[in-house]
């Protein structure tokens, strides 16, 4: 198994993961937004080339106010820098199988290295439903109360020094 970048060759057409919106993205949006810079999406694949799994990323900002109170302390009034896992999901087959830690993992070394050059604090995401975000919460991300978007975040460095154990 490899995670690389999806490329018009990947057969994206099989995957189903459950969850319509998620599958219907993969197969309609990734690559064109690929070509339009607005976000990379990077896939898992066995050895036949036969996509398990995959996550997107994106560059954003948020504002202090959007953060958990512990992470906004001492943070400037105007928008922090910020990856956006913007989607990640594993074949209905494979799930339970670990394929979305090792997605998650590979997500959060490549948002730790993109903030190195481009100064993003933190990593968000926006879980799905409450399986996700129960997932989430496990690796670390934490909701801001009384957020109604229910958009979780996981500050960079913490990622970085997970990764480096």
């Amino acid at each position: 198994m490899r995670i690389e970048r999806l490329g018009g060759d990947h057969r994206v057409g099989v995957f189903g993961c459950g969850v319509k919106a998620l599958d219907d993205w993969l197969v309609r949006h990734a690559l064109e937004n690929q070509r339009r810079d607005l976000s990379r999406t990077f896939v898992l694949v066995d050895d036949d080339g036969t996509v398990l799994g995959y996550y997107s990323l994106a560059m954003a900002g948020v504002a202090r106010g959007a953060l958990p109170s512990r992470f906004a302390h001492g943070l400037p009034a105007y928008d922090i820098g910020m990856v956006l896992l913007a989607r990640l999901a594993v074949k209905a087959d494979r799930q339970g199988d670990g394929l979305g830690r090792d997605l998650l993992v590979d997500a959060l070394a490549r948002s730790v290295a993109a903030g190195r050059h481009v100064a993003a604090r933190f990593i968000g995401v926006d879980p799905i439903d409450e399986n996700a975000r129960g997932f989430y919460k496990a690796f670390g991300f934490r909701s801001v109360p009384g957020d109604v978007g229910g958009r979780m975040y996981l500050r960079l460095d913490h990622a970085g020094e997970a990764l480096a154990q």
